[in-house]
């Protein structure tokens, strides 16, 4: 979707839903560094009052990318430009099934296309809200495809 297309305080929802696996959360892990026990080890976990491993927070953010990326919102996405107000309200677990939405806040005009700052939601297969924040991406014109 270019730029010049969103519309301004419209909700755009991913029509696709993600199931989170084990093997994901392992691979995330592992290839970030981020080989922490919360997230690999479901024993301890358990032990920290969680039904199971977590899935890190920038794989659920990852995975709102895709999602959107999917349904059409960020799939002219030149470059991402920040990340602000992230916040993660519940867990995600092996086996959960996400959604993504995201809302179109302000866009303004810039060489490589429009840098266009969104809120974005991800909600587990009960409808809970798991994570929310606010990203800036630089989406591709229609102009600039046409070259």
């Amino acid at each position: 979707m270019y730029y010049e297309d969103l519309e301004m305080g419209k909700i755009y929802k991913s029509d696709a839903v993600k199931t989170i696996t084990g093997t994901e959360i392992d691979l995330v892990a592992q290839i970030s560094g981020m080989d922490l026990p919360g997230f690999l080890s479901p024993a301890f976990a358990q032990r920290r009052g969680f039904k199971d491993r977590v899935t890190p927070g920038v794989y659920v953010i990852a995975c709102m990318i895709g999602l959107m990326a999917k349904q059409g919102f960020l799939a002219d996405v030149v470059a991402m430009m920040g990340i602000r107000d992230a916040s993660f309200r519940i867990p995600l677990y092996p086996g959960d099934r996400v959604s993504a939405e995201t809302e179109a806040l302000s866009v303004k005009e810039t060489k490589l296309g429009g840098a266009v700052t969104y809120k974005w939601s991800v909600f587990n297969q009960e409808g809970k809200l798991a994570a929310e924040g606010t990203n800036t991406c630089i989406f591709s014109s229609r102009a600039a495809r046409a070259k």
